[in-house]
């Protein structure tokens, strides 16, 4: 664990010690240590931390809580031999002020140099073996709005998660049976004829209506000619939806690509359908008497497992539904080794969640090993109008259309920027401009002025870099030195609670800190201790805005 970590420990540790020491003593009458907080004052003048200990005690001492406060400040210093307290106030009815001292926040900005490119991480999360399933768009179009905020947060989260020493494996879930497939090549073929001059084809009811699959049987058209319309329909469909399916994920995997993300595995259903792995978690849950026949159809006693209504597994056509091969699929994540499975789904499926679960642990597995990031909606905004219309589709605007037009880092960054169970109104307007209003040009331009900074050094940087403490004079410097101790807290919280947001967030803080630094603090023309000390602390910050950009997948640039 880093410096923060140890050091917020150690105070609560600290704190008990007294309590155990002043109940030893007789200064207390009680036996009771009560569970406190410690907490990060919203008001810098309160102290870098604040504890209300003395308020819990009051009632069992039958004490005044300032009464109390003094006395328990006094048994605290006598067991903290350490020098990173400065001083501790009462305030208030009895609350108690702890501030840093200036060496503590020197040990902030040491830690940051030694640990470079790893500082912030740890391996609090190593014994967690995760598979992060997310994007998983059907490959019968193109990728939309829904699937780049999904595609941003999933593997923000990763990048977060493996900071924490977890084991993570990204994974897209290709569907490539069932329905929709049967659909979209109907579709296609539809469209193959039209192409080749047929009229009068009567369009599948729930058929795929994109313009992107025109383009795609003319290309399959331009390569192979027309001998598909010579060969029986059963043939044509297959050869279609391989050649399609083939190119859609060729794309999809282009655009994701240049969106920054790599999956670690692409698992096609159809892997699903024809390994048997649906006929032998029917076969688990037949065991269980949890299934039963109705009208040729196979269901699922769903009732019995708290839900509202039975579900089918099996249709009456033979064929499984979405849900039963949903079910063996998440058995399979389990059987892989996996001890957490973590998906990001679109709001649409919140009642597809709990059914889950409850089918995961139906069928022996952990229910609560199964967690559901939902995602909310994403509103596009351009010229201050909702932007609804895609040139491309005609219906939606494409996640090409966007990187195109904002770039990969501003897309990433406004994707994460807001909690997934929000909707964000996506400024594409913003996204573009340079401008301090724009948090991702006000990050980068943060870490660019660093980098000129350092460009301009009149010998090697790491002949400034000794081990000797910082004195920290004004308060700005000892803002930024804290700020910089934040951030292997933001990435527990962020990594602990599923919610990448906070990093983004943390990011813009720490940039909107360095400025400040930079309009007050002067760093080559200044003396040459000054000048050491604010060397250190400008680096420090470039390490971890690095880190915190890299988290993002968002690029550092060195000029701008």
């Amino acid at each position: 664990m880093g410096i923060i970590i140890n050091l917020e420990t150690n105070i609560k540790e600290n704190w008990r010690k007294g309590i155990i020491l002043g109940q030893e003593k007789s200064l207390l009458t009680s036996t009771f240590v009560p569970e406190f907080t410690l907490e990060v004052p919203k008001d810098k003048k309160n102290g870098n931390y604040a504890i209300n200990v003395a308020m819990l005690l009051s009632k069992v001492e039958k004490k005044n809580p300032r009464e109390l406060a003094v006395i328990l400040v006094d048994l605290y210093k006598s067991v903290d031999t350490s020098d990173n307290i400065e001083k501790i106030e009462i305030a208030g009815p009895g609350f108690i002020n702890m501030y840093l001292s200036d060496k503590y926040l020197s040990e902030i900005i040491k830690e940051a140099l030694n640990e470079k490119n790893t500082y912030g991480h740890n391996d609090m999360l190593s014994a967690e073996k995760i598979n992060l399933e997310f994007v998983s768009a059907n490959p019968t179009g193109l990728l939309h709005m829904g699937n780049a905020r999904g595609a941003a947060i999933g593997d923000t989260l990763a990048n977060i998660l493996k900071a924490l020493g977890a084991d993570v494996t990204k994974e897209f879930y290709i569907n490539d049976a069932g329905n929709q497939i049967e659909n979209f090549g109907k579709s296609l073929d539809v469209r193959f004829r039209e192409a080749l001059g047929e009229t009068g084809i009567a369009f599948p009811e729930n058929g795929y209506h994109g313009s992107d699959i025109m383009e795609t049987v003319k290309g399959y058209i331009e390569k192979n000619g027309d001998s598909l319309l010579h060969v029986a329909e059963e043939v044509r469909l297959k050869e279609l939806i391989k050649y399609s399916l083939s190119e859609k994920l060729d794309h999809i995997k282009t655009y994701l690509g240049k969106f920054g993300l790599e999956y670690d595995v692409w698992y096609r259903e159809s892997t699903i359908h024809n390994s048997g792995a649906i006929q032998e978690t029917m076969k688990t849950l037949e065991e269980k008497d949890l299934l039963y026949e109705n009208e040729g159809a196979v269901w699922l006693r769903t009732t019995d497992l708290g839900e509202e209504k039975d579900e089918v597994m099996i249709r009456n056509n033979g064929h499984p539904t979405y849900f039963a091969a949903d079910i063996a699929y998440h058995k399979n994540k389990y059987d892989r080794g996996f001890n957490k499975l973590i998906n990001i789904w679109g709001a649409d499926h919140h009642g597809h969640v709990a059914r889950m679960k409850k089918a995961m642990e139906a069928i022996g597995y952990s229910a609560e090993g199964l967690e559901v990031i939902l995602m909310q909606l994403v509103r596009l905004y351009k010229n201050g109008e909702v932007l609804r219309m895609s040139k491309r589709t005609g219906t939606y605007v494409t996640l090409e259309e966007l990187l195109e037009e904002v770039g990969k880092d501003a897309a990433r960054y406004f994707f994460v920027m807001r909690n997934p169970d929000s909707h964000l109104d996506f400024d594409m307007d913003l996204a573009k401009s340079e401008s301090s209003d724009n948090p991702v040009f006000y990050i980068q331009y943060a870490y660019a002025r660093i980098s000129s900074i350092l460009r301009q050094l009149d010998k090697d940087v790491k002949e400034y870099l000794d081990d000797e403490d910082l004195v920290l004079s004004l308060d700005i410097e000892k803002d930024l030195a804290l700020k910089i101790g934040e951030f292997e807290k933001v990435l527990i919280d962020a990594g602990v609670r599923r919610e990448p947001y906070r990093v983004a967030s943390y990011a813009l803080e720490l940039a909107t800190l360095f400025h400040q630094f930079y309009s007050i603090c002067r760093v080559l023309n200044e003396e040459e201790n000054i000048k050491k000390n604010r060397l250190k602390i400008i680096i420090a910050t470039k390490y971890t805005l690095e880190n915190v950009l890299g988290i993002l997948g968002v690029s550092a640039p060195e000029r701008m």
